[in-house]
């Protein structure tokens, strides 16, 4: 079942109203129950104070019964309870009188305990003149105070409920002028725009200053810009027409672009890693030159480490030659002089055979006493002649001592020219061999730079396989978008004419 705006704002208003209702019971109840307390207080103590007046004679006489006949009186109030007179200040019981159970009697009591139910009291001190004759007890039933609450809750109720009709009724014959009818005109407006022709040029015609018509006026506003909205949408329909129509022509030239630009980076790829193969080849041949150069490096700096060495030892001979060669001369010179103290001796030898010939003679001359002298003489002569003979030897073997020693300069002298030879040719080869050293060491900085560039180049061309790979990669990827950027766009021509369609069913002119 359709529940219209009417419905819905009067069940509000009805559950709104409800809630107030109990609220405002709610509250009327607790403050009647207030007021009715200090009713009931003040209306205690009035009878109280009235019935302290009435009861000061019967006190004064002591009567009794005068005082039961004054509080039976009092009792004929239905919401009197209870009234007891105490004799003295406040001592026991002179009189009391309690409303019977059917409210209609009383009786008399002797005790406050007969008092059961519950009461408002108010006391009071009978006498005049400082004097105190007792204290009367004034017991108002709280029934009393319920049938009240009741009474004053029965008329809040009934205003409440006829103030409530009164409000919803002409609430709802105010709605209706106001609120219904109006939007019973913007509803017809909106439903002919949605279920009519689609007429955006129809407009609303309420001039009120409330929020209907503000509601009326923002509609019109909304249809203007919906009547704009769909004519620039035609438009645009027919101009995304064209559009897509070229989007359409230039991604199926893409599309077979990508396709060919695929198929060369394929094949720049192959040849890409042919090349990367023979650089892999040649890197290992400058791998192999590089070793065998550090290798000849090596050997060339041991060659020239030998031929270094070679040097210094042809040095170390040629000074050795040098200090052997001067020993020879010192020893030839040595040799001459032995010669000169062997020609000394010699001589010596001959004067000495000379004067043992001379001794020999003189001793002969002397007899007998020369025999001594004539055998000392004998003995010099035989030691000239073998000092002779000692020195003829030692001659000879000085002779040849200083022919030998001249062979040996002279062998020296040739030892010297060959270690020269041979130093200079050391220092010639050394001098080669450096060279050579440093050609080699060339050579392998070489190698091992053409290595390098060989792994350089090796990682370029890796890196250029992957770049082509990437690319390789990015053109399918441009191939399949561009192949979905042509479903796109011959499903973006379809929704153009879609929209197209659906904006001509909208009058705008």
């Amino acid at each position: 079942m359709k529940r219209t705006i009417q419905t819905k704002l009067v069940a509000n208003i009805l559950a709104y109203l409800s809630i107030a209702m109990v609220i405002f019971l709610f509250g009327a109840y607790k403050m009647s129950h207030g007021v009715v307390d200090v009713f009931l207080s003040d209306l205690a103590k009035s009878c109280a104070d009235r019935m302290a007046i009435s009861l000061e004679y019967p006190m004064k006489q002591q009567d009794q019964e005068g005082v039961l006949r004054l509080l039976g009186a009092e009792t004929v109030e239905k919401r009197n309870y209870a009234i007891v007179v105490k004799s003295g200040a406040g001592g026991d019981v002179f009189a009391g009188v309690l409303r019977g159970e059917n409210d209609e009697t009383w009786r008399p009591i002797t005790d406050e305990s007969a008092i059961v139910e519950e009461c408002v009291k108010q006391s009071r001190n009978i006498g005049s003149n400082g004097a105190e004759l007792g204290v009367v007890d004034y017991y108002v039933s709280l029934r009393y105070k319920a049938a009240k609450l009741r009474y004053i809750l029965a008329v809040i109720v009934s205003l409440t409920l006829i103030l409530t009709s009164v409000l919803l009724v002409s609430l709802f014959f105010a709605f209706r002028r106001v609120v219904v009818r109006p939007l019973k005109k913007i509803s017809a407006g909106m439903e002919n725009i949605a279920q009519g022709e689609g007429d955006l040029t129809a407009r609303m015609h309420i001039e009120t200053d409330d929020e209907l018509g503000d509601l009326a006026r923002n509609f019109n506003i909304f249809t203007e810009n919906t009547q704009s909205l769909v004519a620039q949408v035609k438009e645009v329909s027919q101009t995304l027409s064209a559009f897509t129509s070229q989007i359409s022509s230039t991604a199926s030239e893409l599309s077979a672009s990508s396709a060919e630009t695929s198929s060369t980076l394929s094949q720049v790829s192959t040849t890409a890693e042919e090349i990367k193969q023979t650089s892999m080849v040649s890197n290992q041949k400058a791998d192999g030159v590089a070793q065998k150069a550090e290798e000849a490096a090596r050997i060339s700096k041991e060659g020239e480490s030998a031929s270094r060495e070679a040097m210094e030892g042809m040095q170390r001979i040629k000074d050795e030659m040098q200090y052997i060669a001067e020993s020879i001369m010192k020893l030839s010179e040595h040799s001459q002089s032995i010669g000169d103290i062997i020609g000394a001796v010699n001589d010596l030898a001959n004067e000495s055979n000379l004067l043992s010939v001379n001794a020999s003679i003189e001793a002969a001359k002397a007899g007998d006493f020369g025999k001594g002298f004539g055998v000392v003489a004998q003995e010099v002569k035989s030691l000239s002649d073998q000092s002779k003979q000692a020195t003829g030897q030692v001659k000879a073997i000085l002779s040849d001592i200083q022919a030998s020693t001249s062979k040996a300069v002279m062998a020296m002298e040739r030892g010297a020219k060959a270690v020269e030879t041979g130093e200079n040719l050391s220092a010639s080869s050394g001098n080669a061999i450096r060279v050579l050293a440093q050609r080699v060491e060339e050579s392998s900085q070489s190698a091992a730079q053409i290595s390098a560039s060989s792994q350089q180049q090796l990682m370029g061309l890796d890196q250029l396989t992957a770049a082509m790979e990437s690319i390789k990669h990015a053109s399918a990827q441009n191939a399949e978008g561009a192949q979905q950027l042509e479903q796109a766009t011959a499903e973006l021509h379809d929704l153009g004419g879609a929209l197209r369609n659906l904006a001509d069913k909208f009058k705008v002119d």
